[in-house]
């Protein structure tokens, strides 16, 4: 059970990172400048943020899902956040930008904690997809597993990040393509959506 969990939390974390943005881009960047060791200490800073504001997210979905009343609404409310990441992923045209600074490798780590800081659309992405998943029952939080399930996210992100550091530039046919950019995780996330607003 503890083991599912962990995966589910790995699963989702790993698809969730995949739309670009620049946590996974800067990864590239350090890795296409053979800096291997700056992306794997980027990402490392990144995974932790995420854990941290994946925690926040669960946490008080708990505290929500303790009232039917706001459950209710905090269904749809999450479903809509699920679809409008649909819609933002399906019609987004511009591919990401590979230009950005890079800062030195002892610096790493202290930019990937400021630049996934500077993220808060972890926090309803995790409310949203934290719902979804209650509602096909296939997570059941209680303080085990919620601690289980953030380490899942948490490693899921670093994952990926890792998965980029060591593809480098053989990322590039990728970073071009923008339905697996963009139009795969915009449809997931539309099915999501519309599954949680009618549950």
């Amino acid at each position: 059970m503890l083991l599912s969990i962990f995966f589910i939390g790995l699963l989702f974390s790993f698809l969730g990172s995949i739309p670009p943005g620049t946590i996974n881009i800067t990864t590239v960047q350090y890795a296409v400048s053979n800096k291997k060791q700056a992306a794997i200490s980027f990402a490392l800073a990144a995974a932790l943020t995420e854990y941290l504001y994946a925690g926040i997210a669960v946490r008080f979905q708990m505290y929500l899902s303790e009232s039917i009343f706001i459950s209710a609404y905090f269904q749809i409310i999450s479903g809509t956040v699920l679809i409008l990441l649909g819609i933002v992923n399906l019609t987004k045209q511009k591919l990401p930008n590979s230009q950005a600074e890079i800062g030195e490798k002892r610096n790493a780590f202290k930019k990937g904690v400021l630049i996934s800081l500077a993220n808060p659309m972890a926090i309803p992405f995790w409310l949203a997809i934290t719902v979804y998943l209650q509602n096909m029952g296939w997570l059941n939080l209680s303080d085990t597993n919620y601690f289980i399930y953030l380490a899942g996210i948490s490693s899921g992100t670093f994952l990926l990040l890792l998965l980029l550091a060591q593809l480098g530039s053989r990322f590039s046919f990728i970073r071009t393509n923008k339905f697996i950019l963009y139009r795969i995780p915009g449809l997931t996330f539309m099915f999501m959506g519309i599954y949680t607003v009618f549950q």
